[in-house]
Order: structure tokens, then sequence, then C-alpha cells
């Protein structure tokens, strides 16, 4: 798989300017970070007289911004849109970084050098249809992203089926759709200003949107192709199969995460498995190629529950046997990664000796005429949890290894692990399930939701 690095930044003279923002969806965007103030000789460590102002944001930031709080003047918890509107209002204190910073923290922006610790409540925009959408979108013309190139059309924001391993719906609490009016007019216009010809939807959860159906319609009426991301099957039936297709997208992803009915209580998307393979067959039918994603080391898992996955897929065989496009199916294998601020923040993640383990059972019981395997490296598994669940002495790690250890555009996991050893970081945080009364580090960030309430049973 593609790693998820990416050392190739050209550097730009960040300097000049007042106030920097950075928006960080995930943990390994904090290496091209730290990476970004190193290129521009900008000081790292923040401090009352550093230029210019650095203030980031994103999902993995409002889950926990300790490991980076460091680096930064001031961090996002929430959203964007209602977070710029508070620091445009605070501009005018600018000719006192204690004024402006100061100002910012009584909005409710984590500010590190002046936290008390006191609870910060996320910023998030309670109606879609009245913010800000931004039409001009910036796509580079020479690296095309993953999901090629087009209008990228939010749709709704959250999900309203809370899994409690997902970071970015309790993040993103509660759910909210923009209106098929808003859509389609946004849709019009970002079609013509960014001179492209089809729409990338982006949404937790398409279909739960209730003009889902209307939307698609409309864009088929006008000869204008999508592509939808990962749905939940359970919001699936033939007919909206056949409405992705007639959009242009030749694959069908979803993401059973696994066949056992004790683990699907567990994390609490429980989809039956006789819905999974009408669709598949359905898709195969279409010449579509499908997409699975499941995830490995659940709570309470074992290899009767890996057995059962490995049991629904052979019993895919006789559908792709049928099918005269003869495609093999994509199962993409992870490791479930705890994340802060989710109810399974008190698990921890399986050990590297286990996960593969498990994985050589997977993939010697799937014939490799019919499945394609690919299973995430536990080594990139665990680097991520150590920044999900870490804390500010994360901070001296991701520092050190940027300075001395990113020599190429690949992850170095050796060094990084010589790095937490040398400065004594104990990763034991990261296996160790914890008591759901234990006080964790990152819990002055109030989502909204108390984690505590969503129990994980057995």
């Amino acid at each position: 798989m593609d790693n998820p690095i990416n050392g190739s930044l050209t550097s730009l003279n960040l300097r000049k300017f007042d106030i920097v923002l950075m928006s960080l969806s995930y943990e390994f965007d904090y290496f091209n970070a730290i990476k970004i103030l190193l290129l521009n000789n900008i000081p790292v460590v923040n401090d009352r007289s550093r230029r210019p102002i650095i203030i980031a944001g994103g999902p993995a930031l409002s889950a926990n911004p300790l490991p980076l709080s460091k680096f930064f003047d001031g961090i996002v918890i929430g959203e964007g849109e209602e977070a710029l509107k508070l620091l445009m209002n605070s501009i005018g204190l600018l000719h006192s970084k204690d004024l402006f910073l100061e100002d910012l923290a009584s909005k409710g922006f984590y500010i590190p050098l002046i936290h008390d610790g006191s609870r910060i409540r996320k910023s998030y925009i309670v109606d879609l249809d009245s913010s800000y959408y931004p039409e001009y979108q910036i796509q580079s013309l020479i690296i095309e992203s993953v999901f090629g190139r087009g209008y990228i059309m939010e749709v709704s924001r959250g999900c309203k089926h809370l899994c409690p391993f997902c970071m970015e719906a309790f993040i993103s609490y509660p759910y909210r759709v923009r209106s098929y009016e808003k859509i389609m007019r946004s849709i019009g216009k970002g079609l013509e200003v960014n001179k492209v010809d089809r729409v990338i939807f982006y949404s937790l959860s398409f279909f739960d949107h209730h003009s889902a159906d209307r939307i698609l319609e409309s864009l088929l009426e006008k000869g204008i192709k999508f592509s939808i991301p990962s749905v939940r099957a359970d919001t699936l039936n033939e007919y909206r199969v056949d409405l992705i297709r007639r959009g242009g997208q030749k694959t069908l992803t979803l993401a059973p995460e696994t066949h056992s009915d004790k683990l699907k209580c567990v994390i609490r998307k429980y989809i039956s498995d006789e819905l999974i393979s009408k669709l598949v067959d359905y898709s195969v039918k279409l010449g579509m190629e499908v997409k699975l994603y499941y995830m490995v080391g659940i709570p309470f898992e074992d290899d009767e529950d890996i057995n059962q996955l490995v049991k629904f897929l052979r019993n895919l065989i006789p559908i792709l046997d049928k099918s005269r496009f003869r495609r093999r199916v994509r199962v993409i294998i992870n490791p479930l990664i705890p994340k802060a601020n989710t109810p399974i923040q008190f698990f921890g993640l399986i050990n590297k000796k286990e996960y593969m383990r498990r994985i050589r059972l997977i993939r010697k019981e799937l014939p490799s005429r019919y499945f394609s395997i690919e299973a995430l490296s536990h080594n990139l598994a665990y680097v991520q949890a150590t920044m999900s669940l870490g804390d500010v002495k994360l901070s001296d790690v991701l520092l050190r290894y940027v300075s001395e250890a990113y020599v190429s555009d690949k992850l170095q996991f050796s060094n990084y692990k010589y790095i937490l050893k040398s400065l004594s970081i104990d990763t034991d945080y990261v296996f160790r399930p914890r008591n759901p009364s234990e006080t964790l580090p990152w819990e002055f960030i109030d989502l909204g939701l108390n984690i505590r309430s969503f129990n994980i049973v057995k």
C-alpha cells in the first residue's frame, strides 16, 4: 500500500506572513506539518516571540491536539468555518500576539501556552446551507488525486450511526445535511468555474441523505458523471447500485468490517451477510469491481470470528464463478486503530504477532484466483496509534524524527522506534486497555457527547 508520508514538499516563504493556517486531516500529516515549519526556517517550538503565528486544525487535532501542542500557537477544536469567523474578528489584536491569543482562547481555541486545563467545547456549523462552501477549488494539474479530477461536493457532515471506532463521526457530530437545492446550485457553479465534468461526493454515509437518489438522478439526466465513496451496505439496493454504475463508477466499495454476529454488536454495525452477498452478486453481474473493507483486532475477537469472515468470502466463490467478467474481489484488511475521543479509546491496538497470525489465516483460506488481499502494515498502524493516543511527550519524538530521520518518502519505522526508545517513551499505552473510569489526557476536549455512555460489551 502507498506510504502516507509525502516527502516532496516545496518550501514557501511563510515567514513573511502574519498568520499561517494548517489543516491536518489525519495523524501522518503531522510529519509534513513539522517539515513545513523547518523548511521555512520558522522556530518549531512555539513561544511568545515566534512569528508568524501558527494555527492548525482538522479532525485528528480536534480529537487529540496534545502531540502537536508544542508546535502550534493555537489549535482549532471543531469545524473550520466557525473558527475562521472568530479568528477574523480577532485580527484587530494582531499588534500584540499575547492579546490576540488570549482573545482566541476566550472563543474556544486551544492555546497551549496559556491553557488552564478547562474544557474546550468544539465549534461547529448548525446549518450547512447557510455556511460558505468553496466553489472555486484548488486542484493540482500535475498530480491527480486518488479520486481523480472533479468537483468535490460535501452533501452531509457527521453520521447518525456513530460507530464507536469512527473518529470522524464523533468529531463531526451532530449529523447535518445540505439541501437538494443548495447542492445542485453548488455543483452547477463548481463544474463551470473549475472546468471539470465530474462530481466527487463526500459523505460518511451518502445514501442517508434524504435526497440522495434525486441528486444522482438529476446528474444523470444532465449527463454529469460522479463518484461516491464507501457506502453503508444497509443503505443500498439494486437501484442505487445501478445509479452508481451509470454515474461512471467502476467499483462498489463496502465496509462490512466483520461477519461475526458478536463483533457486529461490539462495533454497533450490524449489517446482514445476506444483504452484502446480494449486493456483491448484483455488482459483479453489472461488471463492477467490488472492494470490501474489514478490521482485525476488534475487541473480544477470536479465531472463530476470523473463520466466519473467511466462510462468508468463500461463499462468494459461486457468485464470482458465474460472472462472465472474472474479476477478483479486493479484500482490504486493517487493524482496528483506537482513536482518542471515541469509545474504542479504552481498548488497545492488537499486537503485531497476533495481527500477522490472523492475516495468515485469512490468506491461507482464500484462493488468489477469486480474492486480492491487502493488509495494512502493522508498523504503520502502530505509529498512527502512538500519535492518536499520545500526549505532549510525543512532540519531542516527532520533532526529532523529522529533523534527523526524515530522509526519504517512506516512513523509517526502525528510526521512529529508536527515537521512542532513546527518549524513554513507553508506548505501552498503545496496546493497554484502559479502565473507563481512568482520566485521559485529552478529556478537556468537549465534543458534545458523553463518550463513556457508549458501552462496548461482548
